[in-house]
């Protein structure tokens, strides 16, 4: 990120996880290949991180999201190189 942006991720640092941003995760977890241990802590968790750490939460959510359409999981596999 440019220096010149800086100064939004530390506003962003200390804000608080959004709603949207606990909506989205809560979406994602119910199609992840987590143990329900880990989904448990992730939903426990929630209301503690900052809106930083949901957005990367998201991020990684978003690349173990596992799609029920055999088509878009084809695709995923193809854009991942497995």
């Amino acid at each position: 990120m440019s220096k010149d942006l800086d100064w939004i991720e530390e506003l962003l640092e200390s804000e608080p996880i959004s709603n949207m941003q606990i909506a989205v995760i809560e979406g994602l977890l119910s199609s992840v290949p987590y143990d329900p241990e880990s989904i448990r802590d992730i939903e426990n968790g929630l209301l503690h991180l900052s809106y930083n750490e949901a957005s990367e939460l998201i991020k990684k959510l978003k690349d173990d999201y596992i799609d029920t359409d055999p088509r878009e999981q084809f695709k995923k596999m193809f854009r991942n190189g497995n």
